[in-house]
């Protein structure tokens, strides 16, 4: 929930800036490209897309310190930088609670009940190929 609150804020605060400094679409795409490529990942609980967007969110974290240093009193500044902060923590306590809930699942049996199209990984193919190809 909160690597959510973190992205849209995120996403919120560089939209409305964007939109005061008359940023051009076209830079707004590669912008925010990045982050939106991970979206359907995020949406399947994929703990790669996790991942990769705590280090994405490194590379914000630089653009928004960059700009608290160059305006100190801006309050957009400091809501984008907070934001950053807090989509870079929620999503790595994120991936540190799932990893251990799929390393205690494994370790335990099926206890826990996670749902095998989140997990393929987790879950053997209920409905195995009986008659696998030769040739391969």
């Amino acid at each position: 929930m909160g690597t959510w609150a973190g992205l849209l804020l995120l996403l919120g605060t560089q939209v409305v800036d964007a939109w005061q400094r008359s940023v051009p679409a076209c830079l707004l795409f590669f912008w925010f490209t990045p982050l939106l490529i991970l979206i359907p990942g995020m949406l399947r609980d994929g703990m790669r897309s996790y991942t990769w967007l705590a280090f994405i969110s490194l590379m914000y974290f630089v653009f928004a310190t960059l700009r608290i240093f160059a305006e100190p009193a801006s309050g957009r500044a400091q809501a984008e930088l907070f934001a950053v902060i807090l989509l870079f923590l929620c999503s790595m306590f994120y991936v540190r609670q799932r990893s251990r809930e799929i390393r205690a699942f494994k370790e335990a049996g099926s206890d826990l009940d996670l749902h095998p199209d989140l997990h393929p990984d987790l879950h053997p193919d209920p409905h195995p190929d009986p008659h696998p190809d030769p040739k391969v």
